[in-house]
């Protein structure tokens, strides 16, 4: 029994539940990374890294429009939770990782997981439904 098959025998509302799904647990991350954008938190996240070449990025982009400070956000997301990868290979100073704000830092992870999360939620059931399809 193909997975399309399968999933087509589950009640419509369970369909509809497990397509929402994704967007329903990602859409609170990116929610967060633009509050974390728009608000007193960035510059806190920004002075977090002063000996850190990753965070130069800004030099680059500019802090102006929500675009760019939502990219940093997402960008300096996904370097704390690759921190020691990023320590190893000279991109980010251990000391700036050390002394980043706990909280702040908890809160982007949880943005990043939750986008993660329902990103690769969405992507596995379209690509079951779209393999079992019949040709």
């Amino acid at each position: 029994m193909s997975f399309k098959v399968w999933f087509e025998s589950w009640p419509l509302e369970l369909q509809i539940a497990c397509l929402l799904a994704p967007f329903v647990i990602s859409l609170p991350g990116v929610a967060i990374g633009v509050y974390i954008a728009c608000s007193r938190h960035f510059d806190t996240m920004l002075s977090a890294f002063p000996n850190s070449a990753w965070a130069r990025q800004q030099d680059i982009l500019g802090t102006t429009s929500l675009a760019s400070r939502c990219y940093l956000v997402s960008s300096l997301s996904g370097a704390l939770l690759f921190s020691q990868y990023l320590v190893r290979k000279g991109t980010l100073d251990a000391d700036d990782v050390r002394n980043f704000p706990r909280s702040l830092r908890r809160l982007m992870a949880l943005s990043s997981w939750l986008a993660v999360i329902g990103m690769a939620w969405l992507f596995l059931l379209v690509g079951l439904i779209k393999l079992s399809s019949d040709k």
